[in-house]
């Protein structure tokens, strides 16, 4: 991501970092440890002591060739810094301001008046809303949120303060956003839920009259389908981090800072609770209860209730340490295999020369 800014010019941005570099250094862009060069600003970021990912190794930091280190802390003596209490909200402020940052020397057209914006919805004047959105009558958005083009917006919906819907996004009617929540491309929030009467006729599809919730500060991936409740609320808590298509069922209740990863499946009325971990190609079944603080590894089917801070995988999902223990068995299984056929083998063989004496001395008539 293009930077071009001043070691001073980063300073003003992020209040309260420190560095004894030049004010005057000049940085051109935000790249990886990896891929950055002399003039570049690499970040160290630091996931949390109950991230299940794992934290940047010190060697990747020794052979990064950035010029300046965005980080917490100064984990190898010797390189560039500049420090901060916090490097994920600093790296955050800073693309905040990039994006803010107006284009120089081009004209900026008024993207708004190539959107469609009902006379009836209340919109805060300073809403950023981008060429070709659409926003219905009655629809609310609060103040410092982003409209991205060809984002659609229905009637009655609530939109919160400091909201960024990306291009594409489709809000269907009555939904609600809170605060400072992230909506990335493609998602749609407020289809109808998949529930229909069945009989020798054929399938009649029952009316979904509910909405979504979606709490504050809660971020949804590109291509997510959160469905609205037959007649209540599809709720999404507070803090919850969805991944790329994500699917999320009627009537679904999602905790608060629970983190699911790309291409899993909720099925309708499941109850997940607060803080846990849900990995990639998860599938939950309807009407499942999930504790909190659950982690669920990767390509995982739950199909019952699982306690609060339980660890599960596999298909069925049962406890990951038992998991483990099958998952030694099952890779020496062709050993075994060939064992038990040498075992028969000898069986076999015993059984014949049993035989064979009984016939000689006669016994057995």
């Amino acid at each position: 991501m293009n930077l071009n800014l001043t070691v001073g010019e980063i300073l003003n941005v992020l209040e309260g970092a420190q560095t004894t570099l030049e004010h005057t250094l000049f940085l051109e862009n935000i790249s990886s440890l990896d891929k950055a060069g002399s003039h570049d600003l690499a970040v160290i970021i630091d996931r949390g002591d109950q991230s299940v990912f794992d934290a940047v190794g010190i060697e990747k930091i020794k052979k990064s060739n950035a010029g300046v280190l965005l980080a917490s802390s100064e984990p190898v003596p010797g390189k560039k810094y500049i420090l901060v209490k916090d490097s994920v909200a600093a790296l955050q402020r800073l693309v905040d301001f990039i994006e803010r940052r107006e284009p120089v020397g081009t004209e900026i057209k008024n993207k708004r008046a190539l959107a469609y914006v009902s006379p009836l919805a209340q919109v805060a004047d300073d809403v950023s809303i981008e060429a070709f959105a659409v926003i219905h009558e009655y629809a609310i958005i609060g103040s410092g949120s982003f409209i991205g083009p060809q984002v659609f917006i229905g009637k009655n919906c609530v939109i919160g303060k400091n909201v960024k819907l990306h291009p594409g996004v489709k809000i269907l009617d009555r939904c609600v956003v809170g605060d400072s929540s992230i909506i990335h491309s493609g998602a749609v929030i407020g289809s109808d839920g998949f529930g229909y009467k069945v009989d020798k006729t054929g399938m009649q599809k029952i009316p979904h009259l509910g909405i979504v919730r979606i709490g504050k500060n809660v971020e949804i991936g590109a291509n997510c389908s959160l469905d609205r409740a037959a007649n209540d609320e599809t709720i999404i808590g507070d803090g919850v981090k969805m991944d790329n298509g994500v699917h999320i069922a009627h009537n679904v209740i999602v905790g608060q800072s629970t983190a699911i990863l790309a291409q899993t499946g909720i099925a309708g009325s499941a109850v997940i609770g607060a803080g846990c971990q849900i990995g990639g190609q998860v599938a939950i079944k309807d009407h499942a209860k999930i504790g909190n603080f659950v982690k669920i590894v990767s390509k995982s089917a739950v199909l019952e209730d699982l306690r609060d801070n339980s660890t599960v995988c596999g298909i069925p999902a049962i406890p990951f340490s038992q998991w483990k223990r099958i998952i030694v068995v099952f890779y020496h299984l062709p050993e075994l295999w060939k064992l038990s056929g040498d075992l028969k083998a000898m069986v076999d063989k015993y059984k014949s020369k049993k035989s064979w004496i009984k016939r000689l001395f006669g016994l057995g008539r």
